[in-house]
């Protein structure tokens, strides 16, 4: 019995249809399947506290930190302070923080006390995958301040990356 052109391409169209949405089927859920582990907390931030006589206090005066002397204010009037998050430069090996401190005394005469002090680190970039940004880590190797203030300055942690945690004691007069 002889048979139309357009009957023997039927089932050859279905099956490329299939095999056409096969295809789309296990690509949307190749896609799908990828994941990113990107970091959702991906702030690097210098942790610090202060404290005399090794008993944690709060500096009660009005608190500013620049980055150097006339440099971008990094705290801005801060009152009762007894913790920082500060951020670190992303390529210099040295930062400077000058930390103003304002307040009035017992005479109710008003005074700005600076106390500067330098961070010397090392810069390393982090980088977690291609489809995620990569930051900079910092390794603590050195700090020291002018002590009109701050008595001393021990690290904690020298390693400043996503982790939480205080990197620097301050210690105060």
């Amino acid at each position: 019995q002889p048979q139309c052109a357009g009957t023997q391409q039927l089932p050859d169209r279905k099956r490329n249809m299939k095999h056409r949405l096969l295809v789309i089927l296990l690509s949307i859920l190749f896609v799908a399947c990828e994941s990113y582990d990107c970091t959702l907390n991906n702030y690097v931030g210098m942790y610090g506290a202060f404290d005399r006589e090794g008993v944690a206090v709060s500096i009660k005066d009005t608190l500013t930190i620049t980055a150097g002397k006339a440099g971008p204010v990094l705290l801005n009037r801060s009152v009762n302070t007894s913790k920082l998050n500060l951020p670190l430069s992303y390529w210099q090996d040295e930062d400077t923080l000058v930390f103003h401190i304002q307040g009035k005394n017992q005479a109710n005469e008003e005074y700005l006390i600076r106390d500067t002090v330098w961070i010397k680190k090392s810069n390393q970039v982090h980088f977690e995958s291609p489809d995620c940004p990569a930051t900079l880590f910092h390794t603590i190797q050195d700090v020291r301040s002018t002590n009109e203030i701050i008595k001393s300055i021990t690290v904690v942690r020298s390693s400043v990356n996503y982790e939480l945690t205080t990197n620097l004691q301050i210690h105060l007069f």
